[in-house]
């Protein structure tokens, strides 16, 4: 179902569900995208390869991270 945190299964506007799954770190993202998309049924993944020369977390002590790793 939803797991310890959630009230029940995550269903989107269009009745798909959101499904967690913990990869650890992730080697390959660009190959887990692909492997993940190919099973039947995957619509997307919350994996954003490829979209981005460099993207920015965090609220204090902001850091950036890019192609190379860490900026």
């Amino acid at each position: 179902m939803g797991g310890k945190a959630k009230a029940g299964p995550i269903i989107t506007d269009n009745g798909n569900f959101l499904i967690d799954a913990p990869f650890g770190e992730i080697e390959d993202p660009v190959g887990l995208a692909r492997t993940l998309k190919m099973l039947v049924g995957v619509v997307e993944v919350g994996l954003f390869v490829n979209m981005a020369d460099a993207a920015f977390f965090g609220n204090s002590g902001m850091f950036v991270v890019g192609k190379g790793g860490l900026l």
